[in-house]
C-alpha cells in the first residue's frame, strides 16, 4: 500500500504494475542475475503452457507434455484477440532471456522448437529480420553437436529446419555472410539430398550480390555432386577452320 500511495506502482483488478517504466527497470536490475533467469525460465514455461490446451496433471510438471500438445490458434480475451503466437512468442523470449547455459540439456531441443515456431510464423509474415534473430536463438539452444545421430525415420534432420530458416530469413534481408555459414553448415552435415535447398538458397544469394564467378563455380560444384557429366567446351572457331582446311 505504501508504494501505491508513493506512485510508485498501481493495483487495479488484482494486477500491480509500475507507474514508469524506469522504475520497473531499476527493480529489476536490483535482482541477483541466477534469480532473474529463474523468473524468466518460470513465466516462459507458464505462458507456453497457457499455449497448450489439452495438458494433463503429469504433463504440468513436464516441458517436453507442454510443448508437445501445444498448437497454434486464436482465442478472445477482454474484447482483444490474442493469438497463441503471440503467446508463445513472448514465452519464447523469457526463455532466451534466461539463456541456453541456464537450460538443463535435456530441454534445450524443446525451446529450440520454440524459437523455430515463432520464426516461421514471423518469416509468413515477411518480417525477416525478428525470424532470424529466433532461429539463431533455436540454433543457440541446441548447439552443432546436435547434427550426430540426429536424422530421424523419414530422414529429416530437426536442425535443419533451424538453419534453413537462418539462411533464408539472412538472405531476404541480404546478409550474405550469414547466408554462405548457414548454408554451409547444412552442406557439410547432411547428405545431398536434404541439402539441395541450401544449394539452391546459397546460390540466389550470390546472385543478389552479383557475385557471378562464385555462382559458376558453386553451380559447377553442384553439377558434379549430382553425378551430371558436364561437356567439353566447342573448339575454338580458329580450330573448326584449320580442321576444316586440311579435310
Amino acid at each position: 500500500q505504501n508504494l501505491s500511495d508513493l506512485g510508485f506502482i498501481e493495483v487495479a483488478g488484482g494486477l500491480v504494475t509500475f507507474t514508469h517504466d524506469l522504475i520497473q527497470q531499476h527493480v529489476y536490475e536490483s535482482i541477483e542475475l541466477e534469480q532473474r533467469r529463474t523468473f524468466h525460465i518460470e513465466i516462459g514455461l507458464f505462458l507456453g503452457w497457457k499455449v497448450s490446451t489439452s495438458r494433463t496433471s503429469s504433463d504440468a510438471s513436464s516441458l517436453e507434455g507442454a510443448v508437445g500438445k501445444m498448437y497454434i490458434s486464436e482465442s478472445k480475451s477482454q474484447g482483444s484477440v490474442i493469438t497463441e503466437r503471440s503467446l508463445l512468442s513472448i514465452a519464447t523470449d523469457h526463455i532466451n532471456h534466461a539463456g541456453p547455459e541456464f537450460v538443463e540439456q535435456s530441454e534445450r531441443k524443446s525451446f529450440a522448437v520454440w524459437n523455430l515456431e515463432v520464426g516461421k510464423e514471423l518469416s509468413a509474415r515477411c518480417d525477416f529480420g525478428c525470424a532470424l534473430h529466433y532461429y539463431e536463438q533455436g540454433i543457440a539452444f541446441v548447439g552443432n553437436e546436435v547434427w550426430v545421430d540426429e536424422c530421424d525415420t523419414n530422414g529429416k534432420y530437426f536442425c535443419l529446419d533451424l538453419y534453413e530458416g537462418a539462411a533464408e530469413a539472412a538472405s531476404a534481408i541480404r546478409n550474405d555472410t550469414k547466408v554462405k555459414h548457414y548454408t554451409n553448415v547444412i552442406i557439410r552435415n547432411v547428405p545431398l539430398d536434404n541439402s539441395l535447398p541450401a544449394w539452391i538458397t546459397l546460390i540466389s544469394s550470390l546472385e543478389s550480390h552479383g557475385r557471378h564467378l562464385e555462382i559458376l563455380e558453386k553451380g559447377i560444384k553442384l553439377i558434379q555432386l549430382l553425378n551430371i557429366d558436364i561437356p567439353p567446351p566447342p573448339p575454338s572457331p580458329t580450330a573448326v577452320m584449320e580442321s576444316m582446311a586440311t579435310t
